[in-house]
């Protein structure tokens, strides 16, 4: 679609799945391991969240990722919410109480992915904040969204 990304962003409907602490810097870690530490904190949430589509479980973790992973943070877990892209934030608003989730400074997050073809309808973030300081956010999105998302 040719959505124009302005200061007020284009925004998609999804459902958001929770957050996964993550205990060391990204830009500490190569591309691939990124993409492991985004895939593992998919798979966790996943099976933490009632209902999460590829919720079953794949071959354990290495063990090298479990030490980069922390706890879950499921308060918002399988709510549906406004995801707004802008070229200076992600906002993450909740669509029926309208409460911020979450505002992430592109300058926050570092690293983004897709989940992988078992998972693939999911988008994984990492960002700084006050409130879950390093985490990866992971969004559920409708069949075909996550790309273009």
């Amino acid at each position: 679609s040719d959505n124009v990304i302005s200061t007020t962003g284009v925004s998609y409907t999804v459902r958001y799945m929770g957050c996964v602490e993550v205990l060391q810097s990204m830009r500490a870690l190569d591309f691939n391991t990124r993409t492991q530490v985004t895939r593992e904190a998919i798979s966790v949430v996943c099976e933490a969240v009632p209902g999460a589509k590829g919720a079953r479980r794949r071959k354990p973790a290495p063990r090298g990722l479990m030490s980069i992973l922390g706890k879950s943070n499921l308060q918002f877990a399988g709510m549906t919410i406004n995801l707004t892209i802008s070229t200076s934030s992600l906002n993450l608003l909740a669509s029926d109480c309208k409460e911020i989730i979450a505002n992430h400074h592109m300058q926050s997050i570092s690293f983004a992915s897709g989940g992988d073809p078992d998972t693939a309808e999911y988008v994984a973030y990492v960002a700084k904040d006050p409130v879950n300081h390093r985490a990866c956010h992971i969004l559920e999105c409708s069949e075909g969204l996550a790309q273009e998302v």
